[in-house]
């Protein structure tokens, strides 16, 4: 288990072209762009429905600073596998393409291949950049010992069937390849116990995974469940590392009180999106009432006496 995170003693409140849709070998035909709107927030049109969180650019920044997040915990490392020659690297799951962007540029010669149901990339990258809207759920159409490294990161939401996904990895990874799932269990701990019990938080936590178990996934992506999924599916030398992604600047250490300042605004600026659709659609609410609920959740997101993180 990682180690408890000190904490510093202060207290109260905080204040174009490269798309192609790979199971159809087709151009981006207009549909994947004639976006679904709900609830004022815009959402992936090819396999609607399938991903539950929008993808407008409220959402975008909300990626981008839980990413930043992620590099400051992460030590600056884009990822920890021991990958003797990079070459092909997927990026499954890219989103903005932040990850795979760093990537490329990081490393030159390799080839960066980024796929998701929605096309918000940048149109101009890295020419070591391919870019691909399709469902990583659907059959992979790249060949097989195909990738040096597979890389995930905050898929929870996303993928239903992670055996599935780990299989078709399996299969496409060179002999000798690595996956890396970076990822987070949505259910806020602390090392102190300074989250009350029936905090609007815990109550967020619990609504999010019982709205998820409904259309058959879950948010708690645990080390020891990803690493049993992948043992399953082939994989061997499964390595866990645990890390702990701060909401807000209570930690005394400075990246990690750096890390929990992005991750404070991510969530401020960005918990609508990852609460209305799933408790709209699968657990009944009405629209206005999830304002109301997530006013109390964000106000005790805002309190440093709260020394709450992700594990990761």
């Amino acid at each position: 288990m990682a180690a408890p995170i000190a904490v510093e003693q202060d207290n109260g409140v905080q204040d174009d072209d490269q798309y192609e849709v790979a199971s159809y070998t087709t151009s981006i035909a207009s549909s994947i762009t004639d976006y679904k709107y709900e609830h004022g927030r815009r959402y992936h049109a090819y396999q609607e429905g399938r991903y539950a969180l929008p993808n407008d650019e409220d959402e975008q920044n909300r990626m981008d600073l839980q990413y930043h997040a992620m590099r400051l915990a992460f030590d600056d490392k884009p990822f920890f596998a021991p990958v003797a020659k990079l070459e092909r690297v997927l990026d499954a799951g890219t989103g903005t393409g932040i990850w795979a962007e760093d990537v490329a540029d990081a490393h030159p010669t390799a080839t960066i291949h980024g796929i998701d149901l929605s096309p918000i990339q940048p149109r101009w990258s890295p020419p070591n950049i391919r870019y691909q809207i399709d469902d990583l759920e659907s059959p992979w159409t790249f060949p097989p010992n195909h990738f040096s490294l597979i890389h995930t990161r905050i898929m929870l939401g996303s993928l239903r069937n992670w055996p599935l996904f780990f299989s078709q990895s399996f299969r496409h990874l060179q002999p000798g390849g690595w996956i890396e799932c970076q990822e987070l269990d949505v259910w806020l701990r602390t090392d102190d116990g300074s989250l009350p019990e029936g905090s609007a938080i815990g109550a967020w936590c619990r609504n999010q995974e019982e709205a998820a178990g409904k259309v058959g996934m879950s948010l708690r992506c645990t080390g020891d469940g990803m690493a049993g999924q992948m043992r399953e599916a082939g994989f061997v030398d499964v390595t866990i590392r645990e890390f702990k992604l701060p909401i807000g600047q209570w930690p005394k250490e400075k990246n990690l009180k750096e890390a929990g300042a992005f991750g404070l605004v991510a969530m401020l600026g960005g918990i609508e999106g990852l609460t209305m659709a799933f408790w709209t659609r699968f657990l009944g609410w009405k629209a206005e009432d999830v304002e109301a609920e997530l006013v109390k959740v964000k106000r005790e997101f805002q309190t440093k006496a709260y020394h709450g993180y992700w594990p990761a």
